[in-house]
């Protein structure tokens, strides 16, 4: 069996890097994320999702940093909290997907 470890995302957002870290922080405390731990000096948050009905929820690790491009990039590592189970695919793209969604809005909006 294929144990479906960590996913990692990476979207470039216009603007600096503290004001896209600040909508990142934004989006966080508005969505419904669990221990929620931000750490300023490295522009990075970390924070749970909760559990759904064939999953066990995941742990999410998102920093903001220069691309090699110039701009603030958004790079989530998401990783299943139960160790890899196959359905948690789909949910942390879903996710993610959503995520992203709300940090575009956010940032344009901004």
């Amino acid at each position: 069996m294929n144990a479906n470890t960590q996913q990692k995302f990476d979207i470039a957002v216009p603007g600096t890097v503290d004001s896209v870290y600040a909508t990142v922080l934004k989006v966080v405390s508005e969505g419904a994320y669990k221990k929620v731990e931000p750490a300023e000096f490295t522009k990075m948050v970390s924070f749970r999702t909760g559990a759904s009905l064939m999953t066990w929820g995941q742990r999410w690790i998102v920093q903001v940093a220069t691309g090699v491009d110039g701009l603030p990039h958004v790079i989530a590592t998401i990783t299943p909290r139960n160790g890899g189970q196959q359905l948690d695919a789909a949910r942390i793209a879903k996710l993610s997907n959503e995520f992203y969604q709300k940090i575009s809005a956010a940032a344009q909006v901004s």
